[in-house]
């Protein structure tokens, strides 16, 4: 017995060793062409999937008048979208830590295409709502998967605005850019087209398009290497680490001359780390994705409520459907600056300072724009504000998911963080929605700052990880509060 015991102290020396060197050879690089072209790619991903996420606000109106459903029901489609992008976060974050980042990535995208083809053909409400299942579960293990991917790409120095500037694309060009989306689309697109009624379904149509990305993905994106060290695959690690280093990316069919980072023979001395999904329930990863699933929860619930409900709220009160939409859009002008503060932002300041500054800017702006609804002027500038303070927070959250969980369960604590949270998106825009239509607007927004309020409280118990290494964060496991 002491043999073996002897044996995997030595095994766990060598992979902690291993792991060391890799943190200081991807800390030595600078963020290369290759790092930048693996970001656009992700990147573009993200800004899809927010668009995706959109597109229920956007057509809410006019599927209402093409084919009489409720409030209720425009809400339930967005809930059941939500519901199962949590199932599909989690069963994607399972599988990514099995089988590799870039395979769920792929995989991901095809499952998101396929729902987003069969929303644009739905002939009627439940088939419209199977669809919009089916996007979920794509949409769930997409935004997850390239969280994890490219803050496993990065180094240290340059991980919080590389993941982070995700969401400038994201949360911040994409929700901007997805009103004027769909004005384009149900404006001058339908009429050159005499799309009538049918109109909205273009707006999933061209939704489609984004597939085309995963011949891309499959052909050039190498898998991280933090991955392949994980699981053994030392070649690989290898091939993937060169890449990155020389700042080119080729076919993954080309052979290449590798640089030796890792001595192939390790691997024989090398164990696979092990991957216990139980235990994300031990601590100290209990605790981090229960804080995080509530920060979630109150930004994503809150900021969804928003989205699908603000358009049916302005035509309510008297503005057209064309213009509601445009409203909105102007409103989430403050998303973009919000994407972009968080990404100089995740550099120079502590996550848990942002992250606090974001989750009471949120609450307070939330309850002035829910007071003060009344002009035009004071909902374009409290829209904005409020938008601001909820792309700030979840952005950094996008930085703060991966770096709290280690490699072996890491896309799993990703998945189920942002996943669980997204249960915000089922519940409280329907809640909003009955809550609009029974109270008015106000007590809408008092819920929201409510649930800001309780996030708040849950950040503090989160560690900081700005400035360190995911090797380094690996053998984090104190609560520190630093």
């Amino acid at each position: 017995m002491p043999s073996v015991d002897n044996a995997r102290t030595e095994d766990f020396g060598v992979m902690k060793a291993m792991e060391a060197k890799l943190a200081s050879v991807m800390d030595s690089m600078k963020f290369t062409k290759a790092h930048k072209i693996l970001f656009l790619l992700t990147t573009s991903g993200v800004f899809f999937d927010i668009l995706e996420q959109d597109t229920i606000g956007i057509i809410g109106p006019v599927l209402q008048e093409d084919w009489g459903i409720s409030t209720s029901q425009i809400a339930l489609l967005t809930s059941t979208t939500f519901f199962t992008m949590m199932i599909g976060g989690l069963l994607s974050g399972v599988l990514a830590d099995r089988y590799g980042r870039k395979t769920m990535l792929t995989i991901n995208f095809f499952v998101y295409g396929a729902g987003a083809l069969l929303c644009a053909l739905a002939p009627n409400y439940g088939l419209l709502l199977a669809a919009r299942a089916l996007v979920g579960f794509g949409l769930g293990g997409e935004l997850s998967s390239a969280i994890t991917i490219m803050s496993e790409y990065s180094p240290t120095k340059h991980r919080g605005s590389a993941v982070a500037g995700m969401n400038i694309a994201g949360g911040g060009l994409g929700n901007l850019l997805a009103p004027l989306y769909g004005m384009l689309v149900l404006g001058p697109w339908a009429m050159l087209i005499a799309a009538g009624t049918d109109s909205w379904r273009w707006v999933f149509a061209f939704l489609v398009l984004p597939v085309l990305l995963v011949a891309v993905f499959r052909r050039y994106m190498p898998e991280t290497p933090r991955f392949l060290l994980s699981r053994g695959r030392i070649d690989e690690c290898n091939r993937s680490l060169t890449l990155l280093k020389q700042g080119r990316l080729v076919p993954r069919t080309k052979e290449i001359e590798s640089e030796q980072f890792f001595d192939t023979d390790a691997r024989m001395s090398l164990r696979r780390e092990r991957i216990r999904l139980s235990e994300l329930l031990a601590r100290p990863w209990r605790s981090r994705a229960i804080a995080l699933t509530i920060m979630t929860f109150a930004q994503i619930g809150g900021q969804t409520s928003i989205l699908v409900l603000m358009p049916t709220i302005l035509v309510h009160q008297g503005y057209t459907v064309i213009g509601s939409i445009g409203y909105t859009a102007v409103m989430q002008s403050g998303s973009v600056l919000g994407a972009v503060a968080a990404t100089v932002l995740g550099r120079y300041v502590n996550r848990r300072t942002v992250i606090g500054i974001a989750l009471l800017g949120a609450a307070l702006s939330a309850i002035a724009f829910g007071t003060l609804f009344g002009t035009l002027t004071l909902v374009l500038i409290f829209g904005s504000v409020l938008q601001f303070f909820m792309i700030l927070l979840s952005t950094t959250l996008y930085a703060w998911y991966p770096e709290v969980f280690p490699t072996r369960i890491r896309a799993f604590g990703v998945g189920a963080a942002k996943s669980v949270g997204t249960l915000g998106a089922v519940i409280m825009p329907p809640v909003a929605g009955a809550i609009f239509d029974a109270a008015g607007l106000v007590p809408i927004f008092v819920m929201i700052s409510v649930f800001l309020a309780i996030a708040f409280i849950a950040s503090r118990t989160m560690p900081e990880t700005r400035g360190r290494s995911l090797e380094e964060l690996n053998e984090l496991k104190g609560e520190a509060m630093s």
